[in-house]
């Protein structure tokens, strides 16, 4: 399918296929969750929980980006997100680690229900090479 000559003049039918779909988005989801478990087990709790609400915007722009995939999403932000900023607003390590194991299936569940079940995320088994986690 040939796109429009001139990519200045899209119509608003052209506009949706611009929109990062979720195997965009999904990835930079996976590294905030990444960056938020390594930062939670260094005890840098401001870093983990910033990951995390980035990472519940990604999931909000998804929303947008792909209604069809809303509900679902709702219910993975409710059950599973929510808990995990709740674990890191306490700062509760251990909650937070089996937090973030749920999420990790719950994940790799909606990714079988849609489909995907070729899919299987888990957490780097090192933290982000490009941070320095030590709490400030």
């Amino acid at each position: 399918m040939a796109g429009p000559a001139n990519p200045e003049s899209l119509s608003s039918e052209d506009l949706p296929r611009l929109q990062p779909g979720l195997a965009r988005l999904m990835p930079e989801i996976a590294n905030r969750l990444w960056r938020a478990a390594y930062g939670a087990r260094a005890g840098n709790w401001p870093l983990a929980r910033w990951q995390l609400a980035e990472m519940r915007k990604l999931f909000s722009l998804c929303t947008i980006t792909r209604p069809r995939y809303a509900d679902d999403l709702a219910e993975y932000l409710h059950d599973d997100v929510e808990p995990l900023l709740a674990a890191v607003a306490s700062e509760d390590l251990p909650a937070f680690e089996s937090r973030l194991a749920q999420a990790i299936d719950a994940a790799n569940e909606w990714h079988r229900r849609w489909a995907k079940g070729f899919i299987v995320w888990r957490l780097p088994g090192s933290p982000p090479p490009d941070l320095d986690l030590a709490p400030r």
